[in-house]
């Protein structure tokens, strides 16, 4: 007799440590997939660098719905286009992480195709080097002969690499812009050199 309880008791061990151990495997695998879930999800700035024309895969000229099956991970808004320096009232659409700005792609009006990228996240990274929060001193080691103009629409002041098509935005005003305009039409050289700038427009 005591050799039969002895035994049912060992089964039933056996059975605890088995059902245990398939736990923690089940455990295991479910952890392991959602990793790998938001590895898939998560955008990778790497992939993304700024170029001619384009931002990684997404290029000006793409449908809208296109370029958003280029990227994973992001959330989307709608902003309008003016608040970027566009007239004419097109939509912008922002693309974050949590609450961090990305990108926006900006539309031609009434169309879904992108006629400008809007790279906003200093972790987005030029061809040679810069990014859209890049300072005055930090692109001049880039563009020695850089002049700074000003827009007669909003009084923001910006820089632009024309062999590239990309234009760095500062949202200055009178009291901390960049550049001294005796004439407005002309441009001027930078005076303030650690101003950021605040985005970098591929078009």
């Amino acid at each position: 007799m005591k050799i039969i309880s002895t035994i049912l008791i060992a089964l039933l061990i056996f059975g605890c440590n088995t059902k245990t151990e398939k736990n923690k495997n089940n455990s295991s695998i479910q952890l392991e997939k959602e990793n790998q879930n938001e590895k898939q999800t998560e955008f990778k700035f790497s992939d993304y660098q700024i170029k001619k024309g384009k931002l990684g895969p997404i290029e000006i000229g793409m449908n809208i719905m296109d370029a958003e099956n280029q990227f994973n991970g992001l959330s989307k808004k709608k902003d309008e286009a003016i608040n970027f320096g566009f007239g004419g009232g097109s939509p912008a659409y922002l693309y974050y992480s949590n609450d961090e700005i990305i990108f926006g792609l900006i539309p031609k009006l009434g169309t879904d195709e992108i006629l400008s990228i809007i790279a906003v996240h200093p972790e987005l990274k030029t061809m040679n080097g810069l990014n859209p929060k890049s300072t005055v001193n930090q692109l001049l080691e880039k563009y020695p002969d850089m002049l700074i103009n000003k827009s007669l629409m909003n009084d923001w002041e910006f820089s632009n690499d024309n062999a590239m098509n990309w234009t760095f935005v500062f949202m200055a005003d009178e009291k901390n812009q960049i550049g001294v305009y005796p004439d407005i039409d002309n441009p001027s050289e930078p005076k303030k050199l650690t101003t950021k700038s605040d985005w970098l427009t591929i078009e």
